[in-house]
């Protein structure tokens, strides 16, 4: 299938956005008319800044599938306000015990079976808000999936138990491969099937690019061929994707950030907060990767451990020197017990903030 170019997207977001103009000095009020999917995609249009500040933030629901968790996720939209549909990823695949190089051949593809219940919340997601907003499921990477089959992840210390496993990788890099293949296999599947089901586009999460993992010529040659397929096939069948290099429990440096810039994706979002020296900004990493840029707040922000006031405070710094196309957000998942109308009450007046905020 063709891969979408940059041209060819900005057409179709033009012609989305065509119906709606947004004025310099239009009231936070009126706001409340439009549809969020036009109001997001006028972050894309990069001809220029966007008027409207979208917001996002996802947590991850205690019911994983079925009724319980489409309601979860519809109730989370519509009671923060935040701009799109984050289908939180919950499957996990079959667990193997993975002691030696020559256990990876115990991972095995995911078969269509065991997504049914996962592509089948993308569905009803989609057949209820699809005209409201944008139905975005978040992708894990092959990396996290094969830290789910080893158990890394429900282990007692999942830190000591991923360094551990990690290690078995870099004594046999070749060995792992099939494992990972196998898994890439099954997530490029995932990917189609849920575009299928009605998803507008993907939030890929990318793992294993920190310096506490396989970060530099590792990553580059033994992780990166399979991460980057996951990338590359929702580009492939979705304009709107979302890149998001997962901090998972590393570090970054500036340059780490380099072996994504192939990567596509409509918009992206990093770990800031996570670095061994100075942080880039977000203007700096809208530059760096040429397209809009997600995030701005560590996911423990003033959102979560201080006051409104405190909230908003800490946002006017970031949206004073946030570039022009820009959605607020948290480098990750806030956590669980986020107040749901502190977090409200922030979205609100991030929506409206250009229009009340002049430089």
């Amino acid at each position: 299938m063709k891969t979408i170019s940059k041209q060819t997207l900005r057409s179709l977001l033009l012609v989305a956005v065509a119906a709606t103009t947004f004025s310099a000095n239009v009231s936070a009020q009126s706001y409340d008319n439009y549809n969020k999917r036009e109001l997001l995609l006028q972050v894309l249009d990069q001809s220029r800044p966007n008027d409207y500040v979208p917001v996002f933030f996802n947590i991850h629901f205690p019911d994983k599938f079925g009724y319980k968790a489409v309601k979860s996720h519809i109730d989370w939209f519509r009671s923060t306000h935040v701009d799109f549909v984050n289908v939180k990823y919950e499957y996990v695949p079959d667990q193997v015990e993975i002691k030696s190089p020559a256990d990876w051949k115990k991972i095995k593809q995911v078969t269509p079976e065991q997504w049914a219940e996962q592509i089948q919340v993308v569905h009803e997601l989609a057949r209820e808000l699809k005209n409201e907003a944008f139905i975005i499921p978040t992708v894990y990477s092959p990396l996290a999936l094969l830290n789910q089959a080893a158990g890394t992840w429900s282990a007692s210390d999942p830190k000591a138990a991923k360094q551990q496993l990690f290690e078995i990788i870099k004594k046999d890099p070749e060995a792992v491969k099939p494992a990972l293949e196998a898994l890439t296999k099954s997530l490029v599947y995932y990917i189609r099937e849920a575009r299928k089901a009605g998803a507008d586009g993907f939030y890929i999460s990318s793992q294993g690019g920190d310096l506490d993992s396989f970060g530099g010529k590792l990553f580059r040659d033994l992780i990166k061929p399979y991460d980057k397929q996951l990338s590359d096939a929702a580009n492939e069948v979705a304009p709107f994707n979302i890149l998001h290099v997962c901090e998972g429990g590393g570090h970054f440096s500036a340059d780490s950030f380099n072996d994504y810039l192939d990567y596509p994706g409509s918009i992206v979002n990093v770990p800031y907060h996570e670095f061994k020296g100075k942080a880039l900004t977000t203007q700096q990493v809208a530059k760096l990767f040429d397209r809009p840029v997600l995030g701005g707040l560590p996911r423990q922000s003033k959102i979560y451990t201080g006051t409104l006031e405190e909230a908003k405070a800490e946002v006017d710094e970031i949206l004073k020197n946030a570039p022009a196309n820009f959605i607020l957000g948290a480098d990750d998942s806030v956590p669980n017990d986020s107040d749901p109308e502190k977090l409200r009450a922030l979205v609100d007046y991030v929506h409206s903030w250009r229009q009340t905020h002049t430089n």
